[in-house]
Protein backbone atom coordinates (compact mmCIF):
# COMPACT_ATOMS: atom_id res chain seq x y z
CA UNK A 1 0.00 0.00 0.00
CA UNK A 2 1.71 3.15 -1.26
CA UNK A 3 0.09 5.59 1.20
CA UNK A 4 0.98 3.49 4.24
CA UNK A 5 4.60 3.21 3.04
CA UNK A 6 4.85 6.96 2.49
CA UNK A 7 3.38 7.68 5.93
CA UNK A 8 5.75 5.22 7.57
CA UNK A 9 8.76 6.76 5.81
CA UNK A 10 7.64 10.19 7.05
CA UNK A 11 7.17 8.86 10.59
CA UNK A 12 3.57 10.01 10.57
CA UNK A 13 1.39 6.91 10.51
CA UNK A 14 -1.89 7.12 12.42
CA UNK A 15 -0.35 4.90 15.08
CA UNK A 16 2.64 7.27 15.35
CA UNK A 17 0.32 10.27 15.79
CA UNK A 18 -1.91 8.53 18.35
CA UNK A 19 1.13 7.29 20.24
CA UNK A 20 2.62 10.78 20.37
CA UNK A 21 -0.67 12.16 21.73
CA UNK A 22 -0.71 9.44 24.39
CA UNK A 23 2.83 10.44 25.37
CA UNK A 24 1.72 14.05 25.85
CA UNK A 25 3.04 15.60 22.63
CA UNK A 26 1.15 18.90 22.48
CA UNK A 27 2.49 19.73 19.00
CA UNK A 28 -0.17 17.46 17.45
CA UNK A 29 -3.18 19.51 16.41
CA UNK A 30 -6.77 18.45 16.98
CA UNK A 31 -7.18 18.12 13.20
CA UNK A 32 -4.15 15.78 12.96
CA UNK A 33 -5.44 13.73 15.86
CA UNK A 34 -8.92 13.37 14.34
CA UNK A 35 -7.43 12.50 10.93
CA UNK A 36 -5.19 9.85 12.53
CA UNK A 37 -8.19 8.37 14.37
CA UNK A 38 -10.22 8.24 11.16
CA UNK A 39 -7.40 6.76 9.06
CA UNK A 40 -6.13 4.21 11.60
CA UNK A 41 -8.58 1.40 10.68
CA UNK A 42 -7.55 1.68 7.02
CA UNK A 43 -3.79 1.69 7.64
CA UNK A 44 -3.44 -0.52 10.73
CA UNK A 45 -5.53 -3.73 10.67
CA UNK A 46 -7.47 -4.50 13.82
CA UNK A 47 -6.41 -7.69 15.54
CA UNK A 48 -9.14 -10.19 16.23
CA UNK A 49 -9.30 -13.08 18.62
CA UNK A 50 -10.05 -16.56 17.39
CA UNK A 51 -11.03 -19.66 19.26
CA UNK A 52 -9.54 -22.95 18.20
CA UNK A 53 -10.12 -26.51 19.31
CA UNK A 54 -6.76 -28.23 18.84
CA UNK A 55 -7.61 -31.55 20.44
CA UNK A 56 -6.48 -34.49 18.36
CA UNK A 57 -9.10 -37.16 18.12
CA UNK A 58 -8.04 -40.64 17.10
CA UNK A 59 -9.94 -43.82 16.65
CA UNK A 60 -9.35 -46.58 19.19
CA UNK A 61 -8.30 -48.82 16.31
CA UNK A 62 -5.40 -46.45 15.52
CA UNK A 63 -3.98 -46.54 19.08
CA UNK A 64 -1.14 -48.75 20.29
CA UNK A 65 -1.62 -51.16 23.20
CA UNK A 66 0.40 -48.80 25.43
CA UNK A 67 -1.86 -45.88 24.51
CA UNK A 68 -4.98 -47.94 25.24
CA UNK A 69 -3.62 -48.99 28.65
CA UNK A 70 -2.77 -45.35 29.46
CA UNK A 71 -6.21 -44.24 28.31
CA UNK A 72 -7.95 -46.90 30.39
CA UNK A 73 -5.94 -46.00 33.49
CA UNK A 74 -6.52 -42.27 33.04
CA UNK A 75 -2.80 -41.46 32.62
CA UNK A 76 -1.47 -38.59 30.53
CA UNK A 77 0.06 -39.34 27.14
CA UNK A 78 -2.98 -41.11 25.79
CA UNK A 79 -2.41 -39.69 22.33
CA UNK A 80 -4.88 -36.86 22.78
CA UNK A 81 -3.70 -33.36 23.55
CA UNK A 82 -5.74 -31.51 26.13
CA UNK A 83 -6.74 -27.98 25.09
Amino acid sequence: MKVARELKDAGATPLDILSRVMQGDVSITEMQFEAAKAAAPYIHPKLSAIQMDARVRRSVEDMTDEELVALASGEEGSGESEG
